[in-house]
């Protein structure tokens, strides 16, 4: 792997402030002007490196022993000790974990083993393998000694399907990460090829949008089952969910159209951005705040589209371009953005439900992220496919279009 500075950082600078903020004794210890200055400075060095496909955990894990390497760093040295610790991390340090995500909406969806990039994913379980056995109980466990407010919602998810993800990593924080970044692809591409529905919630406000979600009650396993810490991860849940079971002719299509678009995605030019672009949808849609959903799907937009100085009209232009009525779905387009603007600016959002703007964003996203997963034309890259959805439409467009390249081209021969 390649440790490399994010463009526009400065980490010299901040090295050259935290050699005045700390000290590094004989006997290897750290003195320290103010307790959080560790963190402050391993916050900002994990942010100001790209570490291409591996966990914010694992970085901060490297991050932080190379800023103790020596009282005085450079930005060179910095990043070459961020190299060196992270291969040997990668070498002697991982250890094998099991986490353990109970999954809700999937029944009849979900079968055998998947793998994206290094993690597998389990999804036939088996109740009688010893992990199994001494992992459930090991849950069960950790669910009786909860004396906080979810155990109410807890107690009904305590029976449901369990996907298992082995995972070679540093810590449990690290095997988390790298399992529920995996798990989220999976569930992303499920949820996109699951239809393009329009159903709003007549009641029950502040119901994720996803049909098939990861339940609270995450938990990281020793290889034996054992519990590896104390600990689990709980997203919000709403009461009183209802599992929607598809019909048979469903799944079998369903399962068809994600078979077909996850080999297209192997295949790639941008693979990496599209496997990203699948859990960001996956975790847009599978929120109780439908606000937070809006703004997510808004950010997975932006993510997608173009290039981070693209105004905003020239991404909508590229997601409305596979709908039919391009220039009506372009007004709906710059009708989000809108509303996107006032929320982000602390205005209400007035007479309109989150709801509605959320499943609005989904429907938008939809055909777009159908051909960026898929590729339809074989494009060489990325920048080929966002100047496909920049060319016009109409015919008479089209043809003068067509009519000056074939001026070039003649005038060049020339």
């Amino acid at each position: 792997m390649s440790i490399k500075k994010r463009k526009g950082f400065n980490i010299g600078l901040m090295l050259a402030k935290l050699s005045t903020e700390r000290t590094l004794n004989p006997d290897k210890s750290i003195s320290m002007q103010n307790f959080d200055v560790v963190d402050k400075y391993v916050s900002f060095f994990t942010t100001s490196i790209v570490a291409e496909g591996k966990s914010d955990a694992f970085v901060r894990h490297v991050v932080k022993d190379a800023m103790n390497a020596e009282q005085d760093l450079t930005e060179g040295k910095f990043i070459k000790y961020c190299n060196r610790i992270a291969n040997i991390k990668m070498r002697d340090e991982l250890k094998l974990f099991k986490v353990v995500f109970p999954v809700w909406g999937g029944q009849g969806l979900f079968t055998g083993r998947r793998k994206w990039t290094d993690v597998h994913i389990n999804l036939n379980v088996s109740p009688k393998s010893s992990f199994t056995k001494r992992a459930k109980l090991e849950r069960a466990k950790q669910f009786t000694k909860l004396q906080n407010e979810p155990d109410e919602i807890l107690d009904g998810l305590q029976e449901l399907p369990l996907t298992v993800c082995p995972v070679r990593a540093v810590d449990v924080l690290d095997a988390f990460e790298q399992a529920e970044h995996a798990i989220s692809k999976e569930l992303g591409l499920y949820a996109l090829m699951s239809g393009r529905g329009k159903f709003i919630f007549k009641t029950g406000p502040d119901r994720p949008i996803n049909m098939t979600l990861l339940a609270p009650h995450m938990t990281v396993h020793e290889p034996d089952g054992s519990i590896s810490v104390e600990m689990y991860w709980y997203n919000r849940w709403p009461r009183g969910m209802v599992e929607k079971r598809p019909t048979q002719n469903s799944i079998e299509n369903i399962n068809r159209n994600v078979a077909k678009a996850r080999d297209k995605i192997r295949k790639l030019p941008w693979r990496h951005t599209a496997e990203i672009a699948l859990a960001r949808r996956y975790s847009a849609f599978a929120q109780c705040d439908l606000e937070a959903s809006f703004l997510d799907g808004w950010r997975l937009l932006e993510a997608t589209a173009g290039h981070y100085r693209e105004n905003s009209e020239t991404l909508l232009r590229r997601a409305a371009w596979f709908f039919e009525e391009r220039d009506e779905q372009f007004q709906i387009g710059l009708h989000l953005m809108h509303r996107r603007n006032l929320i982000s600016h602390g205005r209400p959002v007035n007479g309109e439900s989150y709801e509605g703007l959320a499943f609005q964003m989904k429907e938008f996203l939809t055909p777009f992220l159908h051909a960026f997963l898929t590729n339809p034309f074989n494009f060489r890259n990325i920048e080929e496919f966002w100047d496909f959805c920049d060319l016009p439409i109409d015919k008479p467009a089209r043809m003068r279009q067509a009519y000056l390249l074939d001026c070039v081209a003649e005038f060049r021969r020339k």
